[in-house]
């Protein structure tokens, strides 16, 4: 520990609880819409960048018998899947749900700002991590007030807020403007796409049912469970497709011999096109060669084309916004949305002639490539930047 700095545990420093919990039927009745009072932050209203959206539209007139977050505190989310992954400075007095911490200081000799630098670093993390518990994962505020923090001066700490302010600004600016090219390059996209796609002379229009046999994936057999160890039988997830347009590979499971004999009529091929039809309804892609005969999960189906329809071609008309909308229009929507295949071979699906689509295909290639390329520079640039971010944290903090 840095000289003069000295260990205190959140509790011993802070005011921590969390907030209130409110029907969601009731905070539309009573609070979407409402004016005066103060906002009200729920979890999915703090950004896993550290921002809070304040106008979300719920507001609590009457709030005396809420909890108040004023501003100077900071929130991090405390239960669930975002548990330890969001975290917020907060700005203004504000209502907050149950699910998120408070923070604030006890006394004007601990800086708010200074406890939200604190919460991104590694040093609070492993804490934090290493006091989840239950099936959803959360901590307690007990459990949580325990985590100890490494305090300096006053100035110094102010001085801290000050420099990691600046460094993790310039920071995000990088990181913006790799994500403002890859905007304007998906933009341009899909202008063009919906533009190539649009139905012209020559055209014809046909049920998707006509064009390619639609074929969908195989649920496991009861008791059985997928494999981490290669077996040389893949299975593929819906959770494997990427905004690619193809398969991640790093993750693939595996299915026993056994599994596989019962199954095997359900393997991909090559040539075919994948779409997700519960779930995550729409992603689509093609296969890629190293799956080919590999088994599809029964949230996804496959579409055997038929030699009037080039595969690319059909890839981009299963993107393009006439074919989601149509997607959208017919699945069923419930606790898990599915898309019928039965629904899914009407969706109808406008094409030229073969060497109209290679052509179309070519130029969206090309444009698709582009907007590949800075899709990978942002993820390159995103992770280098939080890993500089956290390199300044632990040369802070430890």
């Amino acid at each position: 520990m840095k000289e003069g700095w000295e260990y205190k545990t959140l509790g011993e420093i802070c005011k921590i609880y969390n907030g209130n919990s409110i029907n969601a039927d009731y905070k539309k009745k009573h609070f979407l819409g409402a004016t005066g009072g103060l906002p009200f932050i729920a979890t999915k209203d703090v950004s896993p960048l550290g921002t809070i959206d304040y106008n979300n539209g719920v507001r609590i007139p009457n709030y005396e018998e809420f909890k108040v977050a004023p501003a100077n505190s900071v929130f991090i989310c405390a239960e669930g899947g975002s548990a330890g992954k969001k975290f917020a400075y907060v700005e203004k007095d504000v209502c907050f749900g149950n699910k998120l911490f408070c923070i604030t200081p006890k006394d004007k000799a601990i800086k708010g700002k200074f406890i939200y630098h604190f919460v991104q670093s590694d040093n609070f993390r492993g804490q934090f991590f290493s006091l989840l518990t239950g099936l959803i994962g959360g901590v307690s505020a007990k459990k949580f007030q325990t985590i100890e923090i490494p305090i300096p001066s006053l100035s110094e700490q102010q001085s801290i807020v000050d420099y990691l302010d600046s460094a993790f600004a310039k920071i995000d600016a990088m990181k913006a403007n790799a994500e403002k090219s890859l905007n304007e390059a998906n933009a341009l996209f899909q202008t063009s796409l919906k533009e190539m796609l649009e139905p012209k002379e020559g055209w014809e229009e046909k049920k998707l049912g006509d064009i390619a046999e639609i074929k969908g994936g195989k649920r496991l057999p009861k008791g059985e469970k997928l494999l981490s160890e290669p077996t040389g039988h893949k299975y593929i997830r819906v959770a494997d497709f990427n905004e690619y347009g193809t398969v991640d590979l790093g993750n693939i499971q595996y299915i026993s011999d056994e599994v596989y004999e019962q199954i095997k009529r359900y393997i991909i091929n090559k040539e075919d096109i994948y779409i997700s039809i519960a779930g995550t309804i729409g992603k689509s892609g093609i296969i890629p060669e190293e799956l080919d005969g590999a088994n599809l999960t029964e949230n996804a189906c496959r579409l055997i084309l038929s030699k009037e329809i080039n595969q690319r071609f059909m890839y981009y008309a299963t993107i393009s916004p006439d074919f989601i909308r149509q997607e959208t229009e017919s699945t069923k929507i419930s606790a898990q949305p599915k898309l019928a295949l039965t629904r899914l071979a009407d969706i109808i699906i406008a094409y030229p002639p073969i060497v109209e689509q290679q052509r179309i295909v070519a130029t969206l290639d090309t444009l698709k490539s582009k907007v590949d390329r800075l899709q990978a520079n942002f993820e390159k640039i995103s992770q280098e930047c939080d890993a500089l971010k956290q390199a300044i944290l632990r040369q802070v903090f430890e």
